[in-house]
């Protein structure tokens, strides 16, 4: 976890606390005193600034100069620019937050408001243990992308911790928006919806959600029109839109209202006395395992490592009697068709979704997962395998086997 920020409660300020804000959550913003700090124009700087400020602990020159500089005449002599560009920023008379000692580089920001860090701080706690005021608060914090418009040319490393991220604090966002639409009345919840819906426009159950509310107030026109957008947009992307359709007739039944698109609501199907009762059923915990990323790669990057790892681990986890694994294929397709982890674990309607990266450096293989609690967005588990590079497929049966373990190991410990 990144070191924790005033809390946003404490946004009036105390005395003796700084009135430093980082905005994050959207283009980077600082403000000093309510008044905006100008922001150089360097793309590294703020890059720098933005990776620092949510770092979990000190991190290394060296690995701070792999991030941001691909082939620099100078690393380090850029790196010390930087960092006095940094310090120009956040840095005030008798406080330095930016602390450089030896070989490492820490920003604490520890006494100043940080929207990511907030957002954060409250998705590791569990977003579901929210009241509704601070979810609300919390969710105005979202301007946009994670550092958005951040992306550097030719920094392959920041790119991709910036994708990464990027998909953590959606995930988040979807997670406080869900939260609200199921406690706040319809007149308020419409607008959560509609946020929910610019995240994830292929989530059945969002559309779902606000068929019924439409139907609940009579605006039927709309949810006319709404399903007919939806079918055009699913239809587009090769998606079956019978969900949809299904939701509509049945919000129309619940509202009593005359039903359209040429439809009869069928009477529910008496319960079929030989099949088990399903509330008596054990319910398996439900996964869906992300092709990883392969920072290495260029273009679509299929058929690596990256996939011949997930290939695996889903042939693994598919044996367990616990889990109910989505198959390779449709997750594979939902790649195809850049849908992000935490949208993909919603789309699916599983439970937890294990996601990650896949990185060569040098004669070493660095594989990085995180499993991903879908209706909170809470990471419930993560961690980082590092092995040599000398048998390919050696290291990735290795890796498969712990990433297996461990995630059969925390989800039923969950």
């Amino acid at each position: 976890m990144p070191a924790k920020s005033v809390p946003l409660r404490d946004k009036g300020m105390s005395p003796g606390v700084s009135s430093l804000q980082v905005h994050l959550l959207g283009p980077m913003a600082i403000r000093r005193d309510g008044a905006a700090v100008a922001l150089p124009a360097s793309r590294k700087v703020r890059a720098l600034l933005g990776y620092l400020a949510v770092a979990p602990h000190a991190v290394t020159r060296s690995h701070l100069c792999e991030l941001l500089w691909d082939v620099p005449n100078d690393p380090r002599g850029e790196l010390r620019w930087c960092l006095s560009k940094v310090r120009g920023l956040v840095d005030e008379p008798g406080r330095q937050r930016v602390e450089a000692r030896g070989e490492t580089v820490r920003l604490d920001l520890s006494d100043c408001v940080v929207d990511a860090i907030d957002v954060s701080r409250a998705g590791a706690a569990g977003i579901d243990t929210l009241g509704t005021k601070p979810l609300q608060v919390l969710a105005a914090l979202f301007g946009g992308d994670f550092l958005d418009g951040l992306e550097i040319d030719r920094s392959p490393v920041f790119n991709g911790w910036l994708t990464a991220e990027r998909r953590r604090f959606r995930g988040y966002h979807a997670a406080l928006l869900e939260q609200l639409t199921a406690r706040v009345p319809d007149d308020k919840a419409f607008g959560y919806l509609d946020k929910r819906l610019q995240l994830a426009p292929f989530d059945p159950r969002i559309h779902e959600a606000l068929l019924n509310a439409l139907a609940r107030h009579g605006r039927i026109r709309e949810g006319e029109e709404h399903v007919a957008a939806t079918v055009r947009l699913f239809a587009a992307e090769g998606l079956d839109d019978t969900p949809i359709r299904d939701a509509w007739r049945a919000a129309r039944v619940q509202g009593e209202g005359p039903l359209l698109l040429g439809a009869v609501a069928s009477p529910p199907a008496a319960p079929d006395a030989s099949r088990p009762d399903p509330a008596v059923e054990p319910r398996r915990a439900s996964i869906a395992v992300m092709p990883f990323v392969d920072q290495a790669s260029e273009g679509n990057g299929r058929g690596g490592l990256a996939d011949a790892l997930v290939h695996d681990v889903i042939t693994r986890l598919a044996k367990l009697r616990s889990l109910f694994v989505i198959a390779q294929g449709t997750v594979f397709a939902l790649r195809d068709r850049r849908t992000p982890p935490e949208e993909a674990g919603r789309v699916l309607n599983v439970d937890y979704v294990a996601s990650g990266s896949v990185q060569r450096r040098s004669q070493r293989l660095v594989v990085t997962v995180e499993l991903t609690e879908t209706q909170t967005a809470r990471i419930v588990w993560a961690d980082v395998f590092d092995h040599k590079l000398d048998d390919a497929f050696v290291v990735l049966d290795e890796i498969g086997n712990r990433i297996v373990a461990s995630i059969d190991h925390e989800i039923e410990t969950i």
